[in-house]
């Protein structure tokens, strides 16, 4: 077991959400945990003699107190068999916020001491039940908001980055190995490795990182979801568009132009794909300070984008507000769509360019004409290749993204270092520093002030 100043402590939390419900489950863990919960659980026989994995009734009590607080159905797992690796009682009792506190306290005042936010999967990867990787993916899955991030959590809890990472290391190891070995028998002119096929094995193994770190992108949408931004001028019909796409009536539409003053947002759950849709007010150059304010948050909008929806009204032609939106959308570097609305008109015409016609889609806020075709670029963009499929590893947090990076430029130096054929320790100095910066993703070598950081994300109870 890894070193932690906690490890002799007996902690206990509500592991369910506050609020009243059918039950609400209170966890205990630590060296102490039976006995603790022997203080005030009174069932047919005493929780230590419960076999391990069973679930015994009782009811509970106030230490030295034979005032019931709540009947509870206790399930004991012994360590290293539980999910922190060590001894653990689950107390399930009813849900409310009340009932739960009181138990709660009865359990405090027996000698456990309540746990920090995210103390339970600490004491998980400090116990080795989870590599670091897999641990933030515990937090990841509880916040998951949609199919594609609680497919990418799902994934990487299931250790399918660890076994990549895994590999990478134990190539690495291998290779410092021979290095040190060569180095052990310099005097004796020991040639104990053949440069040429370690600098294969190092070439190969960067691709391999850097094709990982190619994911990034593709997972953090996944987990985070895509921000979608609607600009266009004033009266274009962004709000219908708003509404086509939420399929409910969200925005207020007139033919008055100007009528969204404000930005006006929602989500939308695309096949899996959580997108966080933004609303804007019609850009265009006016002396009302309620407008001149609208356009700036909508500009202000613009630049937290991940994808822009250029909206047009298709049955006019363009002018010089479009072009000015069209131009403030080119100018944020993110994929854009434009669309040409109000194609249920008689008057909807032809694009003013060849080009235009090439990159715009026709559509109908109104009729719903269009929509899903647009709903389908929009998915084609955000995520590219779809979903992750059940195989597929993808990165999702910049951390990992920034260690592998750093192993990547570690590896690079080591080609550098054997192609300038230096000393074999400045190639075992890169190779190890490699293996540091993916030990940083899965725990091996993260500091202590990231671990508080990352486990103090999580929620009491977990």
């Amino acid at each position: 077991m890894k070193n932690s100043p906690y490890s002799h402590d007996t902690i206990a939390a509500i592991a369910t959400p506050p609020g009243e419900g059918g039950v609400a489950v209170l966890r205990i863990s630590g060296p102490e945990a039976v006995g603790v919960a022997d203080h005030v659980f009174m069932g047919r026989s005493p929780l230590r003699e419960v076999g391990a994995g069973h679930v015994v009734y009782g009811r509970i009590t106030a230490p030295g107190s034979k005032t019931v607080i709540d009947e509870v159905l206790a399930t004991v797992f012994r360590a290293p068999r539980s999910y922190t690796g060590e001894e653990v009682v689950e107390l399930s009792g009813h849900g409310g916020v009340f009932v739960s506190r009181k138990v709660l306290e009865a359990v405090l005042s027996a000698g456990a001491r309540l746990a920090r936010p995210g103390e339970f999967t600490q004491r998980a990867f400090l116990n080795g039940k989870l590599d670091l990787a897999q641990a933030q993916a515990v937090a990841d899955l509880i916040h998951a908001r949609s199919e594609s991030a609680r497919r990418v959590a799902v994934a990487q809890l299931g250790g399918r980055l660890s076994v990549v990472l895994q590999g990478f290391r134990q190539t690495l190891i291998e290779a410092c190995g021979l290095l040190e070995i060569e180095l052990d028998f310099v005097a004796e002119d020991i040639e104990a490795i053949d440069k040429t096929a370690l600098a294969e094995t190092l070439e190969a193994l960067r691709r391999e990182v850097r094709t990982l770190i190619q994911t990034y992108e593709r997972g953090r949408v996944c987990r985070e979801g895509v921000r979608l931004v609607i600009l266009g001028k004033p009266n274009v019909g962004k709000s219908s568009l708003l509404n086509a796409l939420l399929a409910r009536e969200r925005a207020i539409v007139t033919d008055t132009p100007g009528t969204t003053r404000d930005t006006i947002e929602d989500q939308l759950d695309l096949d899996g794909l959580l997108v966080t849709i933004t609303d804007t007010a019609g850009i265009r150059q006016s002396n009302d300070p309620v407008e001149q304010e609208g356009v700036r948050r909508s500009e202000a909008a613009a630049h937290q984008a991940g994808i822009v929806l250029v909206v047009l009204d298709g049955s006019r032609v363009l002018d010089e507000e479009d072009r000015a939106v069209i131009s403030l959308a080119q100018s944020l570097n993110v994929p854009q769509l434009l669309v040409r609305n109000k194609s249920d008109l008689e008057t909807f015409v032809k694009p003013s360019s060849p080009e235009l016609l090439e990159a715009s889609l026709s559509i109908s806020a109104q009729t719903g004409a269009g929509v899903d075709a647009l709903v389908q670029e929009i998915k084609a963009h955000a995520l590219g290749d779809g979903l992750p499929g059940v195989d597929d590893v993808v990165i999702a947090h910049l951390r990992h993204r920034d260690a592998l990076a750093n192993t990547a430029s570690f590896l690079s130096q080591a080609l550098a270092s054997l192609a300038d054929d230096m000393s074999q320790e400045f190639v075992a100095l890169d190779l190890r520093g490699a293996l540091e910066s993916l030990g940083e993703i899965t725990g091996e070598t993260t500091a202590d002030d990231i671990l508080n950081h990352l486990f103090s994300s999580f929620c009491i109870g977990k």
